[in-house]
């Protein structure tokens, strides 16, 4: 355990580092995470505003303060479960600078999480006041349980390395084709539905809902968010969690056979 620690607390400073030198750049990443859930928001918020009453679903209701709090929470939680190697690693794959860093003893995975983890905590220093801000102006529905707010913690913290495990293996595609902006994308489709980005799954048609959550979808996604809201009874927050459990294993070990094909892969190209 001290081992892992000493590596990520270097990388972090490494990762820290270069971050730095991208001041402007950072604060506009950062502000675009606003983007997604604020529009989700407003189109919801009018949807219930021109029935004059709760927007219904197949077990769950929403009113217009329920929207607010869904959304600013999953603003919350996505940043925090955020990744986006799916887009870089097939650059370094098609220019060969991946080459050096498979030279090295460590697992370029571990590199990566680092700037991924430095980032979200340089950037948060700026999110928090307008966090705090969006909730005073949009006045959300407070979370029906405290313990289902504790509860969600845990579940955030499977839902972030479950994310990363599972869109690092879709990044390793890479090393069969580097055009894969198209197979992104696709991605990004089924994670804004599947995942409750753009509406909660209580709304979406039942078929969906089912989808959702035979998939890892959900649980790196509106899970934590519905159990920090109450909308997860406790009784299903344990074993809600030990499915997020086992997608982590379930991505683990197949990112470690795509992993090692993949570079089979590579290297017989040349690199």
């Amino acid at each position: 355990m001290r081992y892992w620690l000493d590596v990520y607390r270097v990388n972090l400073r490494v990762a820290w580092a270069m971050l730095m030198q991208y001041r402007f750049a950072i604060l506009i990443w950062a502000v675009w995470g606003f983007v997604g859930p604020l529009v989700s928001l407003a189109v919801w918020t009018a949807a219930a505003h021109s029935r004059g009453s709760d927007v219904v679903g197949a077990s769950q209701s929403f009113t217009r303060s329920d929207f607010a709090a869904y959304f600013l929470v999953y603003m919350i939680y996505g940043h925090i479960t955020m990744s986006w190697d799916a887009f870089e690693f097939a650059y370094r794959v098609r220019t060969g600078s991946l080459s050096p860093q498979l030279l090295r003893p460590l697992h370029p995975i571990h590199a990566d999480a680092s700037y991924n983890i430095g980032f979200k905590v340089i950037t948060s220093i700026i999110l928090v006041p307008a966090w705090f801000i969006l909730f005073v102006v949009l006045r959300p529905a407070m979370p029906a349980s405290p313990v289902g707010l504790m509860l969600s913690l845990p579940a955030l913290a499977l839902a972030a390395v479950i994310r990363y495990v599972w869109q690092y293996t879709l990044a390793t595609i890479a090393f069969w084709t580097t055009r894969v902006d198209a197979i992104n994308q696709f991605y990004f489709v089924l994670d804004a539905f599947l995942a409750g980005r753009i509406a909660p799954i209580a709304l979406m048609p039942g078929w969906i809902a089912t989808i959702s959550r035979l998939t890892p979808f959900w649980y790196m996604g509106a899970f934590p968010v519905e159990l920090a809201l109450g909308r997860v009874p406790i009784q299903s927050a344990l074993s809600g969690m030990a499915l997020q459990t086992v997608w982590l294993l379930v991505g683990i070990g197949v990112f470690r056979v795509v992993w090692s094909a993949g570079v089979k892969q590579y290297s017989a190209v040349g690199a």
